[in-house]
């Protein structure tokens, strides 16, 4: 029995003047060798040479392949796309080894591998006919042939066969794999659309109906007014007042102070003029008050009150018959003024 020496290491005391201390001690120890796996290294030495053959196709494919598509192409795109042709097969045989356990899974990369190769094997012999040696075409086509054969053959070496009960078996535990699998994409799925079903109700709850403006928001967060585009929020604000209805409740409407003509210095002919027509036009707009005049108006209502603060966006909107995010402005500007 043959045996290998190895050097080890392990804890011994050691004293000196009377004081001990573990230290590390390093010793060898004869350890048997088992004999050579005879098996293992002849398979790895045909695995070795499949993977060399492979190559040797791969080269001569990609060359006459190559060859004959630079009749009509750049060359370094001919042979970069001649490439594709004997990858396809290649490809088809790694997801056919993966599958070996699956007869159905792996029935359909090897009808595809075997077409790949088909064509890959064509191209090659029309290559040999363009060049006048159909004869040398088609060896180069076998070589394709010998090279996915062997890889076959390999395979089936290799691989472990299972009985029918077996298969029907590990069938059914492949089965409860992939119906878990499948179940946790149904539920991500499921989950999204539920998150995107209570983004939009709130939306629709708190805000109206949804126009065709621009929102910027989070998904997150859902689609609030507080979020609307900055240039959009006076034409998102009539949108929505006009599609619900809104108008003030009557006890507001009474309390709060009306447009003047001395509010809007306009002239007796204006004011009687304003009388006779209604006095706003579409989407809550002041008919023939600018903003210049209607923060005027708020400055004087600023100057009744006394106090800036008592003034609100609310009773400029009654004031104005403006929106409320332009009543907002209209106060603001005016309270820098004041």
């Amino acid at each position: 029995m043959k045996t290998r020496s190895e050097h080890r290491t392990r804890t011994v005391p050691k004293t000196i003047d009377g004081k001990t201390h573990d230290v590390t001690e390093t010793y060898s120890i004869d350890v048997p060798v088992p004999p050579a796996d005879r098996d293992a290294q002849a398979l790895q030495a045909v695995t070795a040479l499949a993977g060399l053959i492979v190559l040797g196709a791969v080269v001569w494919s990609t060359v006459a392949i190559g060859g004959l598509l630079a009749l009509t192409s750049p060359v370094w795109v001919a042979y970069l796309i001649a490439f594709v042709f004997d990858a396809a097969w290649i490809g088809c045989l790694v997801l056919e080894w993966i599958n070996r356990y699956d007869p159905e899974r792996a029935r359909t990369p090897r009808r595809a591998g075997w077409a790949a190769l088909a064509l890959s094997m064509g191209l090659i012999a029309a290559h040999g006919a363009v060049s006048g040696s159909l004869g040398v075409g088609l060896a180069g086509a076998a070589v394709s042939l010998v090279a996915k054969g062997f890889w076959h053959v390999v395979m089936r070496a290799t691989g472990a066969e299972l009985d029918p009960a077996s298969a029907q078996w590990a069938a059914a535990e492949r089965a409860e794999v992939h119906a878990e699998l499948a179940t946790v994409a149904v539920r991500r799925q499921l989950h999204r659309t539920r998150a995107r079903i209570r983004e939009e109700s709130a939306a629709i709850a708190s805000d109206g109906s949804v126009t065709a403006l621009e929102w910027r928001t989070p998904a997150t967060d859902g689609l609030t007014a507080d979020r609307l585009r900055t240039e959009m929020e006076d034409t998102a604000d009539r949108i929505r007042t006009t599609q619900s209805g809104e108008t003030l409740p009557e006890d507001r409407a009474e309390s709060q102070p009306s447009l003047t003509a001395s509010h809007l210095g306009l002239s007796e002919s204006q004011s009687s003029l304003s009388e006779t027509q209604p006095p706003t036009q579409a989407f809550g707009f002041s008919a023939g008050a600018s903003a210049e005049d209607e923060v005027a108006a708020v400055r004087q209502l600023i100057a009744e009150r006394g106090d800036p603060k008592k003034v609100t966006a609310e009773e400029v909107m009654t004031l104005t018959g403006r929106s409320y995010a332009t009543a907002a402005r209209r106060l603001a500007k005016a309270r820098e003024e004041s």
